[in-house]
């Protein structure tokens, strides 16, 4: 099983769905059918399938050409960390370099402005070419759009093509230990001060913070004000004096998450993105437009591949001859069979209307319980053998290849969680799906 699909087991790989709503942030409106003639709101028109197959041509031959088998996703992941970063940072550059990455931004930031139908391509084909996945993709999914959309024509310039090419890579300082779900109770402070702002707070939950240069921070400018009022989005230095940054360390033994302390930190002004006090419009612009809903193509692929896995697992052990593993393998098969059909039908309506509605929550609800209960069935085959784990050094990826089924059962609790909970995603479908009345 490769490092990708591990990932799929455990939860770590998702994209966040536009599914996920923050406490005071509205679900997507329902859209009317795409004009064939006009732009996408991607800023290209739907393609003919032979420009859609020349798309696809070029950029396999492009990989053909460029992806060594030393950058494949199970080859990266075998690299201690700090050399992983490297490397992925060199592939990004290259890709860069090439305009195959950060393909929906315009042209003149260093993207394609591709369609979404370019999109759906591209993820398909880097994921079957098991591509590494892009180390920047942070930055590229949630702090891209929002610098482009809210940003001075100085900030853009600044930071969009250091973001592609991997120059920076970027964290973001949103949740907090009081402000998770109920983000518009954040308390860190950003006082303006002159020309610049004193930052004092602590954020957690704070996706690879130890290897990020910025961070797009979410703070508290007007105390006076309520809730989401008086929030302002900064852009801070990670190397400032007075950040102090702490791993998070998971039941797994990896730590990709952090808590963020600052202390007295001085951000210019100038790195105030869009309005002073209004931040909340920023958050949520970047939380909406993380890859959106196309994270799911490539969840269809890896979601398979590791169903095929526990399937050639379960042969191995002689699990198949018990009829109640049998059935449970019977319903992971159509399960994931159900996921695919269901994906085809958001993205079909994403060509079509141009933004996937609150329908997209099934899928995440729908992942969820598959990458739950595809750990839960293979430790159950491994009986007793589930309970031997080797636990990986702190800030390490690398958990025993051998291990995937405990690190997936370790990990997967987090995806009824991650990206909006379970319960979230519920209340979503109910109301906007079924059309049920609120709770009271």
């Amino acid at each position: 099983m490769t490092s990708a699909e591990r990932k799929v087991l455990s939860g770590s790989s998702l994209r966040m769905d536009p599914g996920l709503r923050i406490a005071g942030m509205t679900g997507p409106k329902r859209q009317s059918p795409v004009d064939p003639k006009a732009p996408t709101r991607f800023g290209s028109r739907p393609m003919s399938a032979q420009d859609l197959e020349a798309f696809r041509t070029e950029l396999r031959s492009w990989l053909a050409a460029n992806l060594t088998d030393d950058l494949r996703m199970e080859r990266v992941a075998e690299l201690p960390e700090e050399e992983r970063i490297r490397r992925l940072r060199q592939w990004q550059a290259t890709l860069a370099a090439a305009r195959w990455v950060g393909i929906t931004w315009p042209v003149d930031y260093g993207g394609r402005g591709a369609s979404i139908q370019e999109q759906i391509a591209y993820v398909e084909e880097m994921t079957r070419a098991e591509a590494p996945q892009v180390v920047g993709s942070l930055g590229i999914g949630i702090a891209g759009p929002p610098l482009l959309a809210f940003g001075n024509e100085e900030q853009k310039q600044r930071f969009a093509r250091r973001i592609l090419s991997a120059d920076d890579l970027w964290c973001f300082g949103f949740s907090e230990p009081g402000a998770g779900s109920d983000l518009a109770s954040l308390r860190t402070t950003a006082i303006l001060e002159g020309d610049h702002f004193v930052v004092n707070g602590q954020k957690v939950w704070t996706t690879l913070a130890h290897h990020a240069d910025w961070c797009m921070l979410l703070c508290r400018t007007d105390p006076e004000a309520k809730r989401r009022n008086g929030i302002s989005c900064l852009l801070v230095d990670m190397k400032s004096p007075g950040i102090t940054v702490r791993p998070l360390r998971q039941i797994g033994g990896q730590a990709e998450f952090n808590e963020i302390f600052f202390e007295n930190v001085s951000v210019p002004r100038d790195n105030l993105l869009g309005e002073l006090n209004n931040g909340w419009s920023i958050a949520t612009a970047a939380l909406q437009n993380e890859r959106g809903i196309l994270y799911v193509v490539e969840m269809q692929i890896l979601l398979a591949r590791a169903r095929d896995a526990l399937m050639k697992l379960a042969k191995e052990r002689g699990a198949v001859a018990n009829p109640v593993t049998r059935q449970a393998l019977a319903d992971i098969y159509l399960g994931v069979e159900t996921f695919r059909h269901t994906c085809q039908r958001t993205l079909d309506k994403l060509l079509r209307m141009g933004m996937p509605g609150p329908e997209a929550s099934i899928i995440k609800l729908h992942w969820t319980e598959l990458t739950q209960a595809m750990p839960r069935i293979g430790m159950s085959i491994l009986g007793a053998d589930g309970l031997l784990y080797d636990t990986p050094e702190p800030r390490s990826e690398r958990a025993n290849p051998e291990q995937w089924v405990q690190n997936g059962y370790l990990q997967s609790p987090a995806a009824s969680i991650a990206s909006g909970t379970s319960e979230i995603m519920r209340g979503i479908i109910a109301m906007q799906v079924l059309g049920l009345p609120r709770g009271t």
